[in-house]
């Protein structure tokens, strides 16, 4: 039987509390009936407008995400608000909502693993935060990896900053890697794979001699969604499940 109860403690079994990061808040979002039993469950990168409207049309009574649709505490809950809004649409429609983030970019086989895969790397290492550090098998110029990149996260926007034509040391964190500009740098990276980062943080690569290559938040984390319905279905296996990636023309309408 697929109780709520027992995804629930499933999930804190195999993506412990332990692993997130002290700023973070994960974990069960939304549970209006902690009796229910879950028939289909819809696996997103975020419990968005979208995606609750695709669990109601679709009678998923569960979405699991990766980021937390309630981050910051809320001081009321309002239809008003943009977070008030979804919260009262899942409880009205009995939807839960979990929500695994930074423990699953850390866990063994979460968002860094898979990232640091699909570029391609061996000898794969931690890099805390979250991240991963390895090697190419071939050293490749900075081009020829974007051009890698834009076909294994099946996306054309790719930007960032090219400090040295050399690629074969490369650190990956997904989504936001602003703040770890320096992290790769000390790891021994000569390029930083990430979903974006900021104006200034492009200009401390430049000044450090650090290639960086952003391929969207979202791409480098739509990676995760097989990962999150295969832990799911190894533990229950009736549940039926559809993964709805984010899609910038769904989600941002352009």
């Amino acid at each position: 039987m697929a109780h709520i109860i027992y995804i629930t403690e499933y999930f804190d079994a195999i993506l412990p509390k332990t692993l997130s990061e002290d700023w973070d808040n994960d974990g069960v979002m939304v549970l209006p009936d902690g009796d229910a039993d879950i028939k289909k469950a819809l696996i997103a990168l975020d419990a968005t407008s979208y995606a609750i409207k695709r669990a109601k049309d679709t009678g998923a009574q569960l979405i699991i995400t990766h980021h937390p649709l309630v981050f910051s505490p809320l001081s009321s809950i309002e239809e008003t608000d943009s977070y008030g809004k979804r919260v009262i649409d899942c409880i009205r429609n009995n939807i839960a909502v979990l929500s695994y983030h930074t423990r699953l970019d850390e866990v063994c086989g979460g968002v860094g693993d898979r990232l640091a895969a699909l570029a391609g790397l061996r000898n794969i290492e931690k890099m805390l935060p979250c991240g991963r550090i390895g090697v190419l098998e071939d050293e490749t110029d900075y081009k020829a990896f974007c051009m890698h990149m834009k076909k294994a996260l099946s996306t054309d926007d790719i930007y960032g900053a090219n400090s040295t034509d050399r690629v074969k040391r490369v650190a990956v964190v997904g989504g936001s890697g602003k703040n770890f500009i320096t992290d790769a740098k000390k790891a021994g990276a000569d390029t930083f794979l990430t979903g974006e980062v900021n104006h200034s943080g492009l200009i401390e690569a430049r000044e450090v001699g650090l290639n960086v290559v952003c391929g969207t938040h979202y791409a480098t984390e739509n990676v995760v969604l097989p990962r999150l319905e295969e832990l799911l279905l190894e533990r229950f296996a009736d549940i039926e499940t559809e993964i709805l990636p984010f899609r910038a023309g769904d989600e941002y309408g352009v």
